[in-house]
């Protein structure tokens, strides 16, 4: 008998095998070989398991604006008027 939980993983499983798949050929068909989508697919996957790993939820982070008020951040439409 399988769990709620199991089913659940499986259908997500599931769901990102098909988006992945789609992916793949997306990509093969644009002219990358498979193999060469494949490695770069694992590559993007490791480097983003490792974002997650350093910051779960950096939309928490609280990032402050430069300040606009130097004179270089004129815009230039501005500045020709």
């Amino acid at each position: 008998m399988m769990t709620e939980r199991s089913e659940s993983t499986e259908r997500l499983f599931q769901q990102l095998n098909d988006l992945v798949a789609d992916v793949i050929d997306q990509f093969a068909t644009q002219g990358h070989g498979t193999a060469v989508v494949l490695d770069t697919l694992q590559d993007v996957l490791a480097k983003r398991q490792l974002a997650y790993e350093r910051d779960p939820d950096p939309a928490e982070d609280i990032v402050e604006e430069p300040a606009n008020d130097w004179p270089g951040a004129v815009n230039r439409t501005e500045a020709k008027e």
